[in-house]
């Protein structure tokens, strides 16, 4: 179980947080700016399922006037909630005790959060409901958002459970979890995720939840995907040193893509100065890695950075959205599905050949051009 997919779902959030657009975006977005509603590119079978018995088997609990033993028995009980307390490395005993001191005002909350659920439980009815009455619409636009991007060479089958809940520990909203059959599941904190949403805001909010569902549904998808094309596998020498940075950003963007609303594509003109500040992240990371390539113990210190997930939700996973939408804005969604198919290099390629078109988009940097630019060593 791990929460690093959700980290690059936030990435892009934070940038929009730390630096507004000039002048607001529209509440629609222009037709096609968004690529998500674009017609898959092949047969792709992504199915999600929703099930939120676990949120309202929280909320009918705290809605009682004193805490009930036999209601967290049953709530210890479900999957989800038994596998969000594994997830948090705490035992039944502190779930219990957290779950108790939604009723005391003098309790602290330790790990699992339900005392803020208590207090706004009529307003999280309102908003689970909302989600509950939507359900098919969310599963289905979750199924269509993650199968737009993914290239069409072949169909890719993925499943994903949904669950919703609410009080995970930690600050995410949001966890990817394993269940006992082994298949992939999503467990969402549904107070996190709708944020500050109003009840009487609820059927906007919605699209929120279906944001985080369908990136992490592309997520599994794409690395189904990368798994069964050679092109992600083979190696290249022509890179040299900036080799990792090159496949951590092509492999990282196309997720993160999936953390911004709708109303904020074009990148390059919603979000431009966050994303001059992450193209420049790269390109500094880059001129680095080929500046280390005679010294051999500071080229690996420096290819296991790349590798870490601090790194990839700070630098590679913003840095390759921006990209992905740069080359879906200028070359469009079939170039970027093409240059995908072939691999991580052909995807800085196409974007080097965008930002030749659209000089708003923030060049790659001499070294990576460089680097992209050398002729690919023939297989062995």
């Amino acid at each position: 179980m791990n929460r690093a997919a959700g980290a690059l779902l936030l990435a892009l959030s934070i940038a929009c947080a730390a630096a507004p657009p000039a002048s607001p975006p529209p509440t629609v977005p222009s037709q096609g700016k968004a690529p998500f509603s674009a017609a898959p590119a092949a047969n792709h079978q992504i199915h999600v399922t929703v099930d939120t018995r676990a949120a309202r088997e929280i909320l009918g609990s705290l809605s009682r006037p004193k805490m009930e033993v036999a209601d967290v028995k049953v709530l210890e009980d479900m999957l989800p909630i038994k596998l969000a307390i594994q997830d948090s490395s705490r035992s039944d005993e502190v779930f219990q005790r957290d779950f108790a001191a939604a009723w005391d005002p003098e309790s602290r909350t330790a790990v699992f959060d339900f005392a803020s659920v208590r207090r706004e439980r009529d307003r999280w009815g309102v908003l689970l409901d909302a989600v509950s009455s939507r359900r098919a619409e969310i599963e289905r636009v979750s199924d269509e958002r993650a199968a737009a991007l993914l290239p069409g060479d072949r169909p890719i089958l993925v499943r994903l459970q949904a669950f919703i809940t609410f009080g995970l520990s930690g600050l995410a909203d949001h966890m990817v979890v394993t269940m006992p059959d082994g298949a992939p599941a999503i467990i969402l904190d549904l107070a996190r995720v709708l944020g500050e949403a109003g009840s009487d805001e609820a059927p906007n909010q919605v699209s929120r939840l279906e944001r985080v569902i369908s990136g992490e549904a592309y997520r599994l998808a794409w690395t189904v995907y990368r798994d069964g094309n050679p092109n992600w596998r083979q190696p290249y020498p022509q890179l040299g040193a900036v080799d990792p940075l090159v496949r951590v950003v092509a492999e990282a963007g196309p997720v993160a893509l999936f953390g911004i609303e709708d109303s904020f594509f074009p990148l390059s003109t919603w979000l431009k100065e966050p994303m001059q500040r992450a193209m420049n992240d790269m390109n500094r990371m880059a001129e680095r890695l080929v500046e280390s390539e005679a010294d051999l113990e500071a080229r690996v210190s420096l290819a296991a950075e790349v590798r870490r997930s601090d790194f990839s939700r700070r630098v590679a996973a913003p840095a390759g959205a921006y990209m992905e939408d740069g080359i879906i804005q200028v070359l469009g969604l079939e170039d970027l599905r093409k240059a995908q198919q072939e691999g991580p290099l052909a995807f800085f390629r196409a974007y080097d050949r965008a930002t030749r078109q659209l000089k708003d988009l923030p060049p790659l940097s001499k070294v990576l051009l460089q680097k992209i630019s050398a002729p690919v060593a023939p297989p062995h």
